[in-house]
């Protein structure tokens, strides 16, 4: 058991020191929660009370005092990025707030939720003021306009992955109200979700031909961020915004990994398995800090990479066919140069030849991961783009969490 922890407490890395990363963060800890809740949702019931533990303990945190505001009932508190392991506030300097983290957690929630109200219990009709999910979804519709950071916690603005987790809360925590007889929440947060579908466009740039993480910053806007945030604002279900499947987001990957590829000297490799993924090409933390020489492949954005692959080509089978546009035309003739553009049915050898060679391009982006993870599974946050060698905080959660996301969109059972 982690030393001084809770026991819904998930620890972002068991990492103390260069870096120390020995907290509990409100995203990591969601993006972890829900790949557990997947599991226990595919039959896996003997996780139920740890599932228990981390609703518990999300209270708690919503409870506590903090540097971004007091606790509960919407509150800016809510928007707080990290907690000690023990539930007590973080003081210390950093960047605040992160709005991405309660949308995700209502997320997670309303889904475990649902579960248990499908089996007849009622812990989730208590007074609405009361509960973890109605206070998220109160923040989240009363802040998501409010300027805070990225999911990497270094730029301050409006961020896609933020609006992308933020319009799915909402959107679910409405459906949920509803049932739960709140349909004043219901109205507002399906509101705050149709302002948030409107603006989403606006990171589309059409002069740079794909997706923007963050609005008016001096990056070229190019982010791991920017795919985590359709797969996550999506999930299984889809909401009709930037899905795996769409030009924009598969554009996007495709000059998202031709700007990674010469940026790291691993992957020019002569037995290279595959591209190493990092955050942004401009990113600078190396472990030890923000500085000025260029950083490291992750395995979230790697593994990411190949998830959204997967994912698209799952929509593509549910759709029934592939649909390629003056847009996509340059990402799909990477998989068939031949191709133009146009309408082709699952039955067409053109769509399984664009599908087995999508398939083994994904593969080759897990090939890379394995590569660098260490003989018995273990993955840090990121590896050297020199050697190979893993670097940064040891057995990230987070690292761990996205491997599993991809494994089971690789399997076509994309998690909720």
């Amino acid at each position: 058991f982690a030393k001084s922890a809770d026991a819904g407490a998930v620890i972002a890395s068991p990492s103390t020191s260069n870096p120390d990363y020995y907290y509990q963060w409100t995203r990591d800890s969601s993006m972890v929660f829900k790949v557990l809740l997947y599991s226990y949702l595919n039959g896996n019931s003997s996780i139920d009370t740890f599932l228990r533990e981390l609703a518990t303990e999300s209270d708690k945190l919503q409870r506590t005092s903090n540097p971004s505001g007091g606790p509960r009932c919407s509150g800016a508190g809510i928007g707080e990025p990290k907690f000690y392991v023990n539930g007590a506030a973080y003081t210390g300097g950093w960047g605040r707030p992160q709005n991405d983290g309660p949308a995700i957690r209502a997320t997670v929630l309303i889904k475990f939720a649902s579960v248990l109200l499908d089996a007849g219990e009622t812990s989730y009709k208590k007074d609405p003021s009361q509960t973890v999910i109605k206070n998220d979804l109160e923040y989240v519709a009363n802040y998501w306009q409010v300027s805070g950071f990225d999911l990497w916690e270094e730029v301050q603005g409006q961020h896609f992955f933020n609006y992308m987790v933020q319009q799915r809360a909402l959107i679910e925590g409405a459906e949920l109200a509803t049932r739960l007889g709140d349909t004043g929440a219901a109205t507002w947060y399906n509101q705050q979700a149709a302002a948030i579908k409107a603006a989403l466009p606006s990171f589309w740039s059409s002069n740079r031909g794909y997706l923007i993480s963050t609005l008016n910053t001096g990056r070229n806007g190019l982010d791991c961020g920017t795919l985590l945030g359709s797969l996550h604002g999506n999930g299984k279900r889809g909401f009709g915004v930037y899905p795996a499947s769409s030009d924009e987001v598969l554009v996007t990957l495709h000059k998202l990994v031709d700007v990674m590829q010469p940026l790291y000297p691993i992957n020019t490799a002569p037995n290279a398995p595959g591209i190493a993924i990092g955050r942004y090409s401009s990113d600078a933390y190396d472990v030890s800090g923000v500085g000025t020489s260029i950083a490291n492949p992750w395995f979230i954005c790697t593994f990411t990479v190949a998830e959204t692959l997967y994912t698209a080509i799952n929509q593509f089978n549910a759709r029934g066919s592939i649909i390629i546009s003056a847009t996509s035309l340059s990402f799909y003739q990477k998989f068939l140069s031949s191709v133009t553009a146009g309408t082709y049915s699952s039955s067409t050898s053109t769509y399984t030849t664009i599908v087995n060679n999508m398939k083994a391009y994904a593969d080759s982006f897990i090939a890379t991961g394995q590569t660098h993870a260490r003989s018995n599974g273990s993955l840090s946050e990121q590896f050297s783009r020199t050697d190979g060698l893993q670097k940064g905080a040891r057995d990230l959660t987070w690292s761990y969490a996205s491997f599993l996301a991809l494994k089971w969109a690789r399997d076509g059972n994309t998690a909720f």
